[in-house]
């Protein structure tokens, strides 16, 4: 594929522009997929001046169609595309954006989460490892809802921690928003159990050498207690146990305005995704609606 244009030069731009590495690299790969299309259907190198808004819908349409794409991974494509044109008009590629067909509309889904016995069998698994730092890392995100990277940058001065009472401070929340979150009995005594043990320094879980622990490494320490818990790596994740905080406690009768106050959302409507019903609540409504 013969090109006027450099696609190293679009990876470069996305990650200038804070694009994260993963990102930046599907989104390059998105495009260069798109730019193959392009060219097997149209007979013609590609070139960003010539994609029209029928190209768009097209490829919208393929993927859909023929590649039997999901909604959000057609509507990711579509992302890509679209910072693809932005660089391509700063670079003097084109003068105009190309007008692109409206997202496709996927039924809303919650988020994945554990259910209470996958809950149990991981949180099983690691009280079995006897590594009190293993599972501080577990309860607090099940009981807390961090996220990853606000994880790994707790220090021990974040940590309040009482006989009956308890909290984390997040100093560094997305869009360094500060909150704090009470924390229940069972993360409080895994907490206390941890600092017990602790090597001292700033960090509440320090990696090598007394540096902050890796984001990394918390998902491969997650990974391996799903695989010793016999649950699939994809459901054991850090977001994953976020995702199952929310749910935990909308299913308990917890309010959106607390529940959203405890994941540091700013708005309502990103909290509201968890009161979907998932696929296994749709399976289950299918088949009490059976006919016999």
């Amino acid at each position: 594929m013969s090109s006027q244009y450099d696609f190293a030069g679009f990876f470069s731009w996305l990650q200038g522009s804070g694009c994260a590495p993963e990102t930046a690299r599907a989104y390059a790969a998105g495009v260069s997929d798109f730019a193959e299309w392009f060219k097997e259907t149209n007979g013609e190198d590609f070139h960003p001046r010539l994609v029209t808004p029928t190209d768009l819908r097209e490829y919208q349409e393929y993927l859909l169609v023929v590649k039997k794409q999901k909604p959000g991974t057609v509507n990711r494509r579509a992302a890509a595309l679209r910072k693809f044109f932005e660089w391509a008009g700063e670079n003097g590629l084109i003068t105009d954006l190309p007008r692109f067909p409206r997202p496709v509309r996927e039924q809303p889904r919650a988020p994945k989460s554990l259910s209470r016995l996958e809950q149990n069998r991981l949180l099983r698994t690691v009280e079995k490892s006897r590594s009190a730092r293993d599972l501080a890392i577990a309860r607090l995100l099940l009981s807390a809802g961090l996220r990853l990277g606000e994880l790994v940058s707790l220090t021990v001065s974040d940590l309040t921690i009482g006989e009956r009472s308890g909290k984390v401070m997040v100093r560094k929340g997305k869009g360094t928003k500060y909150r704090e979150i009470p924390l229940p009995s069972e993360a409080r005594s895994a907490l206390k159990s941890w600092l017990s043990e602790h090597p001292g320094g700033e960090w509440l879980f320090p990696g090598r050498n007394g540096g902050m622990l890796t984001p990394r490494a918390v998902q491969k320490m997650l990974k391996k207690y799903a695989y010793q818990a016999g649950l699939p790596l994809d459901l054991v994740h850090p977001h994953v146990l976020r995702h199952t905080c929310a749910t935990n406690m909308l299913g308990a009768g917890v309010d959106l305005v607390k529940v959203a106050a405890v994941l540091g959302h700013e708005s309502l409507d990103t909290t509201a995704i968890y009161t979907q019903p998932r696929l296994s609540d749709l399976a289950k409504a299918v088949e009490r609606g059976e006919a016999s």
